[in-house]
Protein backbone atom coordinates (compact mmCIF):
# COMPACT_ATOMS: atom_id res chain seq x y z
CA UNK A 1 0.00 0.00 0.00
CA UNK A 2 1.34 3.49 -0.71
CA UNK A 3 2.04 5.40 2.06
CA UNK A 4 0.52 9.12 0.38
CA UNK A 5 -0.96 10.00 -2.35
CA UNK A 6 -2.54 13.12 -4.49
CA UNK A 7 -5.43 13.33 -6.59
CA UNK A 8 -5.50 15.56 -8.99
CA UNK A 9 -8.65 16.50 -10.85
CA UNK A 10 -8.17 18.42 -14.34
CA UNK A 11 -10.12 18.92 -17.90
CA UNK A 12 -9.01 19.99 -21.19
CA UNK A 13 -10.71 23.38 -22.85
CA UNK A 14 -12.48 21.87 -24.95
CA UNK A 15 -14.13 18.83 -26.55
CA UNK A 16 -11.67 19.37 -29.21
CA UNK A 17 -8.33 19.70 -26.83
CA UNK A 18 -9.32 16.05 -25.14
CA UNK A 19 -6.77 14.38 -27.54
CA UNK A 20 -4.23 16.74 -27.18
CA UNK A 21 -4.87 17.17 -23.26
CA UNK A 22 -4.18 13.17 -23.10
CA UNK A 23 -1.05 12.92 -25.08
CA UNK A 24 0.60 16.08 -22.82
CA UNK A 25 -0.63 14.50 -19.91
CA UNK A 26 0.68 11.34 -20.41
CA UNK A 27 3.64 12.31 -23.01
CA UNK A 28 4.99 15.14 -20.99
CA UNK A 29 3.16 15.87 -17.35
CA UNK A 30 3.39 12.30 -16.06
CA UNK A 31 7.30 12.22 -16.50
CA UNK A 32 7.77 16.04 -14.86
CA UNK A 33 5.95 15.29 -12.05
CA UNK A 34 7.66 11.93 -11.41
CA UNK A 35 10.79 13.79 -11.63
CA UNK A 36 9.78 16.31 -9.34
CA UNK A 37 8.79 13.69 -6.99
CA UNK A 38 10.78 10.35 -7.12
CA UNK A 39 8.71 9.44 -4.30
CA UNK A 40 5.81 8.62 -6.75
CA UNK A 41 5.68 4.87 -7.51
CA UNK A 42 2.17 4.62 -9.75
CA UNK A 43 0.13 7.08 -11.39
CA UNK A 44 -3.67 5.78 -12.44
CA UNK A 45 -5.87 7.83 -14.70
CA UNK A 46 -9.50 7.87 -14.79
CA UNK A 47 -12.10 9.61 -17.36
CA UNK A 48 -15.05 10.39 -15.65
CA UNK A 49 -18.12 8.04 -16.75
CA UNK A 50 -20.90 8.61 -18.68
CA UNK A 51 -23.86 6.79 -16.80
CA UNK A 52 -27.05 7.69 -17.63
CA UNK A 53 -29.31 8.68 -15.24
CA UNK A 54 -27.19 9.60 -12.39
CA UNK A 55 -27.01 13.64 -12.68
CA UNK A 56 -25.00 16.18 -13.85
CA UNK A 57 -21.24 15.08 -14.56
CA UNK A 58 -18.63 16.55 -12.27
CA UNK A 59 -16.60 19.63 -12.78
CA UNK A 60 -13.99 18.23 -14.02
CA UNK A 61 -13.31 15.04 -16.52
CA UNK A 62 -10.36 13.11 -15.47
CA UNK A 63 -8.68 12.29 -12.15
CA UNK A 64 -4.98 11.17 -11.73
CA UNK A 65 -4.18 9.30 -8.39
CA UNK A 66 -0.48 9.68 -7.92
CA UNK A 67 0.73 6.98 -4.88
CA UNK A 68 3.73 7.77 -3.49
CA UNK A 69 6.13 5.78 -1.24
CA UNK A 70 6.77 8.77 1.07
CA UNK A 71 5.21 9.77 4.33
CA UNK A 72 6.84 13.27 3.74
CA UNK A 73 3.20 14.80 2.12
CA UNK A 74 4.79 18.35 2.74
CA UNK A 75 8.00 17.54 1.07
CA UNK A 76 6.24 16.02 -2.15
CA UNK A 77 4.17 19.14 -2.08
CA UNK A 78 7.08 21.28 -2.08
CA UNK A 79 9.22 19.73 -4.63
CA UNK A 80 6.14 19.89 -6.69
CA UNK A 81 5.71 23.42 -6.42
CA UNK A 82 8.97 24.04 -6.62
CA UNK A 83 9.41 22.11 -9.97
CA UNK A 84 6.61 24.21 -11.30
CA UNK A 85 7.86 27.81 -10.03
CA UNK A 86 11.03 26.77 -11.68
CA UNK A 87 10.06 25.66 -15.44
CA UNK A 88 10.40 21.86 -15.21
CA UNK A 89 6.64 21.29 -15.08
CA UNK A 90 5.22 22.51 -18.61
CA UNK A 91 1.96 23.68 -18.92
CA UNK A 92 -0.48 22.98 -21.97
CA UNK A 93 -2.77 25.46 -23.54
CA UNK A 94 -5.37 22.12 -23.68
CA UNK A 95 -5.69 22.18 -19.96
CA UNK A 96 -8.27 24.35 -18.55
CA UNK A 97 -6.50 26.57 -16.10
CA UNK A 98 -9.59 29.47 -16.49
CA UNK A 99 -13.23 27.91 -15.87
CA UNK A 100 -12.09 24.51 -14.21
CA UNK A 101 -8.43 25.02 -13.06
CA UNK A 102 -6.78 21.90 -11.52
CA UNK A 103 -7.66 20.55 -7.62
CA UNK A 104 -5.36 18.85 -6.35
CA UNK A 105 -5.70 17.02 -2.55
CA UNK A 106 -3.09 14.92 -0.64
CA UNK A 107 -3.63 12.19 1.94
CA UNK A 108 -1.49 10.38 3.59
CA UNK A 109 -2.44 6.31 4.69
CA UNK A 110 -3.90 5.03 7.75
CA UNK A 111 -3.64 2.18 9.47
CA UNK A 112 -2.14 -0.88 7.76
Amino acid sequence: MAKSMFMAWSSPVDEASDAEFNAWYEGTHVPQVRAAIPAVTAVHRYRVADVPGVGAPPAHRYLAVWEMDTDDVAGAMAALGAASVDGRIEITPAMDLAVNPPVLHWFEAVGG
